[in-house]
């Protein structure tokens, strides 16, 4: 079974990375970092190692990318301790311990250099126009993200505490049944969720699915934040290894908790992000003082409304900015020669699959 993540994602200060996550150093044992620009067939060489793995019966992760969802900016086979993942802008990485554990594989040592130097006028052009774009559309998510903290502070300032630590309570005593001490407190951060140019994109059915989910109703500030970051630290504590996905307007913020060794998943669903699983769901509205939200709730839908409008604005500049990357790749992939470049890499697999 696969799943697939995002590994990074635009942000309201950028583009946010928990690249690190995508295979911890100490689990890893063959880790390939590929370079190269846009168009040279990175992606394709990570789907092509997926593939052979899934085929082999394996579990592979899949990680795309927040600015293309259907390009990959890694893949993982977490049970052998492999890893393949982009090493160019704007994630760039390079090995550890080189030939040891970790290499790099230079896509762009298949580039014709001399047609990319004809070209060198018109690319740098490109470029400077959607790095300009992407600053503009981070400036919209900083501008929307003050907005929706308004909303954050009213539904927090409604949260009634009694009530929501009787919840965290009830929801802990599922470490009463089995306790595990591994050694390992580890806490895997990914995103679900991204904000990409084709929208909010999220990969929750698959990030998430479980034997057991418990789907949490409302927002983040309602009081899911605190309670997941609870059971998380719990989790740990119990030997457990969690995965914590973060939200893409505040990646310190835990939308989403996966605990593998037992299989449950909370899931926070909302209009950003709905599931169709079928599971216990919890409205974290009824935590909330019903009284507080009557008094602002004209100012909570006039934010909604304003944190909409810069949302949409954000989306579809980076849409521009994707436009003009599309451009760059084009040129890219006229100056490439795959075939070579592929049987270099089956090289690589090669001595993967040894």
């Amino acid at each position: 079974m696969s799943r697939h993540y995002f590994a990074g994602s635009n942000t309201p200060t950028g583009f946010f990375s928990f690249y690190s996550d995508i295979i911890q150093f100490g689990d890893t044992e063959r880790k390939i970092y590929i370079k190269g620009g846009s168009g040279t067939g990175k992606s394709t060489l990570m789907r092509k190692t997926a593939g052979i793995f899934e085929k082999k019966g394996r579990e592979v992760e899949y990680f795309h990318c927040s600015n293309d969802a259907n390009s990959l900016d890694g893949v993982g086979v977490a049970e052998l301790g492999i890893a393949v993942v982009d090493g160019s802008n704007p994630h760039p990485d390079d090995p550890q311990l080189p030939c040891a554990k970790d290499e790099i594989f230079n896509a762009s040592d298949f580039l014709d250099k001399a047609y990319l130097r004809e070209n060198k006028d018109y690319l740098t052009e490109l470029l400077a126009e959607k790095k300009v774009l992407y600053e503009r559309a981070y400036g919209y998510l900083s501008s929307a993200n003050e907005i929706y903290r308004l909303n954050e502070s009213i539904y927090e300032s409604a949260q009634s505490a009694d009530a929501l630590n009787g919840l965290v309570l009830e929801i802990l005593r599922v470490f009463e049944e089995e306790k595990q001490n591994n050694g390992r407190l580890h806490n895997r951060r990914l995103f679900a969720t991204a904000i990409t140019p084709e929208g909010v994109k999220s990969l929750i059915e698959s990030a998430l699915k479980a034997e057991k989910t418990y789907i949490l109703k409302g927002q983040g500030a309602m009081g899911i934040t605190e309670m997941l970051d609870t059971v998380q630290r719990s989790a740990n504590l119990h030997g457990l290894e969690t995965i914590s996905f973060k939200s893409p307007l505040n990646p310190k913020k835990t939308e989403h908790l996966y605990i593998p060794a037992y299989d449950i998943a909370f899931i926070t669903s909302n209009r950003f992000h709905e599931t169709t699983a079928e599971a216990d769901a919890i409205s974290f509205r009824e935590f909330l003082n019903t009284s507080v939200l009557e008094k602002y709730s004209s100012q909570l839908s006039y934010n909604d409304g304003i944190f909409d409008e810069l949302l949409k604005k954000a989306i579809g500049t980076m849409a521009a900015a994707k436009g003009i990357h599309v451009k760059i790749e084009a040129i890219y992939i006229e100056g490439m020669d795959f075939k070579r470049m592929h049987r270099a890499y089956d090289k690589i697999l090669e001595e993967m699959l040894a």
